[in-house]
């Protein structure tokens, strides 16, 4: 039969009897019954075991009764002092003590103390010493200052402060405070009547506005007002708007 399955003699002897073995422990498995594993036999020690856990139980019951007076004894201490200061019992303030609820009708007032008063400094009249005494200018500004209204001819607004470079970045709302500007002491440009030289010196003209004005005038005569005068030169609404406070067609 060893040569039908293609095995060696060997082979087939070793295979049958691996699986008698197998067969042999299955059928050991399924048919043995197990004898039930003896029960010991307590009964001599029945009345030491009801002693014993007579004996815990009454342990317990003393350590609870233990906690529970003690629990009543710390409630104890604690109960006057829970009554006469409740944890969360909002306490009157200090200030609403009976002290601060009387007649305070008849006292005085205290007075009030006067601000202090700033001078402001004009622009237009004052030197680089006057613009020194405000804070944050200090010689060097109060300088470019001074320097800058003599060639326009005096400051008409606040905001030219920002046309000098080192005050670019100046809050003007903190200039308010210590700066005032009266315009009717502006020196006005005669444009009529100034040279060519004259008028470019002044910050608001270039050469080519200063030469367009003056051969205008050669061959024209006067220029009479703002619109004229944009007219002529063609200089843009920004220009006109700088150079307005300041022009004169006498």
């Amino acid at each position: 039969m060893w040569k039908f399955l293609g095995m060696s003699k060997g082979d087939f002897i070793g295979t049958s009897s691996l699986l008698i073995i197998i067969l042999l422990l299955l059928a050991f498995n399924l048919f043995y019954v197990r004898a039930p594993k003896p029960q010991p036999d307590l009964s001599a020690f029945a009345s030491q075991i009801a002693a014993f856990e007579e004996q815990q139980a009454a342990f317990a019951d003393s350590v609870a009764a233990a906690r529970a007076e003690r629990d009543s004894a710390f409630a104890a201490r604690y109960r006057p002092y829970k009554e006469r200061y409740p944890r969360y019992e909002k306490r009157a303030f200090y200030r609403d003590s009976s002290y601060y609820q009387k007649d305070t009708s008849k006292l005085k007032p205290f007075p009030k103390k006067q601000s202090y008063l700033v001078e402001k400094v004009e622009l237009n009249r004052c030197d680089s010493s006057d613009i020194m005494r405000i804070p944050q200018f200090g010689s060097k500004r109060a300088q470019k200052i001074i320097e800058y209204r003599d060639r326009l001819g005096g400051f008409h607004s606040l905001e030219q402060l920002h046309e000098i470079y080192i005050l670019q970045n100046l809050d003007l709302r903190y200039c308010e405070k210590y700066f005032t500007i009266n315009p009717s002491f502006v020196k006005k440009i005669k444009v009529n009547t100034m040279s060519y030289k004259e008028l470019k010196s002044h910050p608001y003209f270039d050469a080519y506005l200063a030469k367009t004005v003056v051969s205008y005038r050669e061959k024209n005569g006067k220029i009479k007002n703002l619109a004229e005068f944009q007219q002529i030169t063609h200089a843009y609404q920004e220009l006109m708007d700088k150079l307005a406070p300041y022009l004169s067609f006498e």
